[in-house]
């Protein structure tokens, strides 16, 4: 019986030049319901699948100017119909002939003179497995859809490296690192703003400012680790180590500020504190249900606590900053803060970038 759901609307394509045959497989896959066109030979087939696709060939292997091998070695070199089944149906009954007919792509192979009920059975099996087959392509198209979108979502939640190391290892091996530039950043009075606007408003405040920062960080090879609050943290030197970590830390720090700066001209007044330190981090992944990939260790410490620290549009930094950066930036004079857990400290404020000496006269 013919699988009502293959037959339903489907289309063949009758490739025979014996117009007896021709007429009497029309009436037959008309009366079962199929949609049916006529070519008696391989070039006027050829015109028609130009013009129009079906869903089943039907094809006689003797036929003159192009026999049916050569017409289906032809449909399997072109990619709009490669796919499209081929049943044979010829004279030739020996096994040579029937090799050479799957050989050159078909699917089937039945011999004339042929019977009414085989033609239509193996015409819908055919059929049911060629819409199995777009079903199960397009459910992979959409299994393809679906892991790119979690590929997405891991790498805008986590650092590149680390949705890589995700993705082909399911897991993610904590990591040293020796050499990173630490900077918070945090908005100051931000609570009490919460506290007076509508969250639309404070929301779309928060997205405004925090998109300019991504921009920034990834515009000074910089990367943002998280938003905790208020709070922006990012870092510079991991996972590939740079000689200029502290430099491009730095000059991501100096820009926020300006880039705060320039948009209170024209929108709400907003100030930022930030604190910048360099020294060894431990990164790796919190959580086994929720991922949230973090750093740890002193170096993250005195950064949340020279921001703490900070004047606001300012950038406080440690004197290991201050001594990576002294040739290249100009700094306030040091301050000598009690700062919890390591005593009394020596911060500065960079003020700016120097100045390149001035050339001199010819």
């Amino acid at each position: 019986m013919i699988d009502k759901e293959s037959q339903e609307s489907a289309t063949i394509l009758v490739v025979e030049d014996s117009p007896i045959n021709q007429r009497i497989l029309y009436n037959l896959l008309d009366k079962g319901g199929f949609g049916v066109q006529l070519a008696s030979n391989g070039k006027e087939a050829l015109d028609q699948l130009k013009q129009w696709l079906p869903d089943l060939i039907l094809l006689d292997i003797l036929m003159p100017e192009m026999d049916g091998l050569a017409l289906c070695h032809r449909l399997n070199g072109q990619r709009a119909t490669r796919d499209i089944p081929v049943i044979f149906i010829s004279a030739l009954d020996n096994t040579a002939d029937k090799l050479s007919g799957f050989a050159a792509g078909g699917v089937d192979y039945i011999t004339k003179p042929f019977h009414p009920a085989e033609v239509l059975a193996r015409i819908g099996t055919h059929l049911k497995i060629c819409r199995l087959q777009r079903q199960l392509a397009e459910k992979n198209r959409q299994l393809e859809l679906e892991k790119q979108k979690s590929e997405t979502l891991l790498l805008n939640v986590l650092p590149a490296h680390i949705a890589a190391e995700l993705m082909e290892e399911g897991r993610c091996t904590p990591h040293c690192f020796a050499n990173v530039a630490v900077c918070f950043v945090d908005i100051v009075q931000f609570t009490d703003a919460a506290a007076t606007l509508a969250p639309e408003v404070l929301i779309g405040e928060l997205n405004d400012l925090f998109t300019a920062f991504d921009l920034i960080t990834e515009a000074n090879n910089c990367e943002r680790m998280k938003t905790i609050g208020d709070a922006y943290l990012f870092v510079s030197g991991m996972p590939q180590p740079s000689d200029r970590h502290v430099r491009d830390a730095a000059m991501a720090a100096l820009a926020m500020v300006d880039c705060v700066r320039e948009r209170n001209r024209t929108g709400r007044n907003w100030q930022v504190r930030i604190g910048l330190h360099t020294g060894m981090v431990v990164g790796g992944i919190v959580g086994t249900r929720k991922y949230l990939y973090d750093i740890f260790g002193d170096t993250v410490n005195v950064a949340a606590r020279l921001q703490a620290l900070s004047e606001p549009m300012r950038v406080n930094v440690s004197s290991e900053v201050y001594h990576q950066l002294q040739d290249e930036f100009t700094f306030s004079s040091p301050l000598n803060v009690a700062m919890k857990g390591k005593g009394v400290q020596s911060t500065y404020f960079i003020e700016g970038q120097r100045q390149p000496p001035p050339l001199a006269a010819a």
